[in-house]
């Protein structure tokens, strides 16, 4: 059988690295435990036993591709861990769970090829330098570290609600100045009519009081006139 692993790199979280490692480790642990079974009851090697090495040897294939696939994953995460919010000691961790894992498939696939097993003090070029795990995280096994995860990312779920609703809030508040300013322009140009229809209405009668006031400038010699008549009438009477 085969590891049963599916990765999902397009949707990579930290919590979700660590089901897939412990996926594969349960199905590492599996194969290991029927090759050595295997190989202690001398049902490993030679002829009669082709068929079960050639078996073991395309499980063993199979882990190799997923741990390079976990191995591609982390590092993504070793780049961003600002993305990912997952601390350096966390990274740590997950490094040296997936650098053993790497040392056990090369052990095992070393046995199915009938070399030797990898030795204590064998070297691995994995070609990312080690850090200590910080306090925090180094007292937590798997699963508690994976609820750890989980809890993180409900934080960050909620943190991205709360933003959501000052978005909201800001957007009914930018909605409410909107309708406020066109009120508001709409107070405005009433005003402008207002004091433009005032405008024509006091030209109007200005220009009113002016006729008027030639109109009655024209008049007064008439009634200069009408007035020393009524005098020359009174004098010659009397």
């Amino acid at each position: 059988p085969g590891s049963g692993i599916v990765m999902a790199t397009s949707a990579l979280t930290p919590r979700g690295w660590m089901t897939e490692l412990e996926r594969l480790q349960r199905s590492f642990r599996s194969i290991q435990s029927r090759v050595r079974e295997s190989k202690n009851r001398g049902e490993l090697y030679g002829g009669p036993n082709v068929k079960k090495r050639y078996r073991f040897k395309k499980d063993v294939e199979k882990i190799e591709k997923n741990v390079t696939t976990l191995d591609e994953m982390l590092s993504r995460m070793e780049d961003l861990p600002r993305k990912f919010e997952i601390t350096t000691g966390e990274l740590s961790r997950r490094r040296g769970l997936l650098t053993r894992l790497k040392n056990d498939v090369v052990n095992i696939s070393n046995i199915v090829l009938r070399s030797r097993e990898v030795q204590q003090n064998d070297e691995f070029d994995f070609s990312t330098p080690q850090v200590e795990e910080s306090l925090e995280t180094r007292h937590l096994t798997n699963q508690q570290l994976i609820q750890r995860q989980h809890s993180e990312e409900i934080k960050q779920e909620e943190h991205l609600d709360d933003i959501l609703r000052g978005v909201t809030t800001l957007k009914d508040i930018g909605y409410n100045i909107n309708t406020e300013l066109s009120h508001q322009t709409d107070l405005l140009d009433g005003l402008e009519q207002g004091i433009d229809k005032t405008d024509r209405n006091i030209q109007r009668n200005t220009r009113s009081v002016q006729r008027i006031s030639v109109q009655s400038t024209s008049c007064w010699p008439m009634f200069i006139m009408i007035f020393l008549a009524f005098v020359i009438v009174i004098l010659l009477v009397l």
